[in-house]
């Protein structure tokens, strides 16, 4: 996919969005006068932020060649950047055709980060892309409660309606809101990771009973969830760059809303559907060195009364 030279200037602009703290901004193509020259110097990328009472500035420049950047290039930054012409803290380097040796060398001797592609002249791939779309499946109730009153359980989860302040809800659609907390506090979540049978707690829980209108009780539910997810696969753009300094790669979006990307897939007549992650792997993922995916977990009540277009939560 040929890149325009600004194009490939807001990938760069992409590539920095994903880790900065939410206090940074991110501009393209800015001119600022220079301290010691006097006039407009052009700034591929300008990144500017707090960091407790420091204000930083890190400048970026992208270098859309057909060859390797070499130490000349190199040289002129230090002159531009981490003189006082324009005194950055932190200076970025995209190539397209990646580096020379002596580049990579005196640019990591003074600290300029370089970004590449991670397949030299491609920045920008088609990758698989994997939304992962789950239901709330079979669930298993355990409910005990302390208070002194007499207390009446219902068979059906549809008798129970759920108090949460001045909210009424569903049973399914608590159990919903509980397993969208718990995804959240998930410390590493990846393709890989189990989450078929989840366990959540809900303590205290103020509800009532069809059976018994006007009454509210009080009860501590402990709930095992199984969720049936169905993998919708589509290969899609994506950016897919190396930070040379660490090695590091990243993957990201050429959408500002990544939720396109979920529509994409969704909406596509060409996408595959599996509905295990075994059948995933083996038929879709398995001979490609990158991927992206995105969990989705189904409103379980829009699921009911909308099936053609439920609500889904991006997990």
């Amino acid at each position: 996919m040929r890149l325009t030279p600004r194009e490939f200037e807001i990938l760069l602009c992409e590539f920095n969005k994903k880790d900065l703290p939410p206090n940074f901004i991110v501009e393209h193509d800015v001119k600022d006068v220079g301290s010691e020259s006097d006039s407009y110097r052009q700034i591929d990328t300008k990144i500017k932020g707090k960091l407790g009472v420091a204000n930083i500035l890190i400048c970026g420049e992208a270098k859309n060649w057909n060859s390797p950047v070499g130490i000349e290039t190199i040289d002129g930054l230090v002159g531009k950047y981490l003189s006082s012409e324009i005194k950055a803290n932190k200076v970025l380097l995209f190539s397209n055709d990646g580096f020379t040796a002596p580049a990579k060398i005196r640019a990591e001797n003074i600290g300029i980060e370089l970004v590449e592609p991670v397949k030299l002249k491609e920045p920008i791939q088609e990758i698989p892309f994997i939304v992962v779309v789950g239901s709330i499946g079979q669930m298993i109730l355990s409910m005990t409660h302390n208070s002194v009153q007499q207390h009446f359980a219902a068979l059906d989860i549809d008798d129970y309606t759920i108090l949460k302040g001045d909210e009424k809800l569903t049973f399914i659609h608590n159990v919903f809101r509980l397993l969208l907390d718990k995804f959240k506090r998930f410390p590493n979540k990846d393709f890989n990771t189990d989450v078929d049978n989840l366990e959540i707690r809900d303590a205290n829980v103020l509800h009532e009973l069809r059976q018994k209108p006007h009454h509210k009780f009080n009860a501590d539910f402990d709930i095992k969830v199984k969720i049936d997810w169905q993998y919708h696969c589509l290969k899609i753009p994506f950016g897919v760059l190396k930070h040379v300094n660490s090695g590091d790669i990243k993957i990201f979006s050429l959408k500002e809303d990544e939720s396109e990307n979920i529509r994409e897939v969704l909406l596509s007549p060409e996408k595959l559907i599996f509905d295990t992650k075994k059948e995933c792997v083996e038929n879709f993922i398995k001979e490609y060195p990158h991927y992206k995916y995105a969990l989705c977990l189904l409103e379980p009540d829009s699921n009911k009364s909308s099936p053609d277009r439920p609500e889904m939560a991006v997990l």
